[in-house]
């Protein structure tokens, strides 16, 4: 089954988070049932203060993150009834709105996960250099 869009919910950050059914069939009774929720962050200055610009260079996170920052969260649950797929579904998705929503809605969501992919990105590699 092909991913499809069950809905779009604007955050109170500014960003958009869009929730994705990408459950699959397993068998002629069973699905494995899958809820993805996913934001793309533009990375723009306008999120960094002055002081954070300068600190980070703006053009090294651009370098090392892109120009889109994806935040992602998956569940997923395995056999799942036919009969039971759309129930399961509506909780998965209930479960991570009331979780996780306030969150990722937070004002500095963004930037932080801007900076944290940074340093994900300049640690993998530094952790990658080999010392001869």
């Amino acid at each position: 089954m092909k991913e499809k869009t069950v809905k779009e919910i604007e955050l109170k950050n500014g960003q958009t988070l869009v929730i994705s059914d990408a459950s699959r069939m397993i068998s002629e009774d069973a699905y494995v049932v899958i809820m993805k929720a996913k934001m793309e962050i533009s990375v723009e200055k306008t999120l960094f203060s002055d002081g954070e610009q300068k600190e980070f260079f703006f053009e090294d996170i651009i370098d090392k993150v892109g120009k889109i920052a994806v935040w992602e969260h998956v569940a997923e649950r395995n056999f799942i009834m036919v009969k039971d797929k759309d129930k399961l579904f509506a909780k998965l998705l209930n479960d991570f709105s009331e979780t996780l929503i306030q969150y990722i809605s937070k004002q500095e969501f963004p930037k932080k996960l801007i900076l944290k992919k940074y340093k994900d990105n300049v640690d993998n590699k530094v952790n990658k250099i080999k010392v001869v």
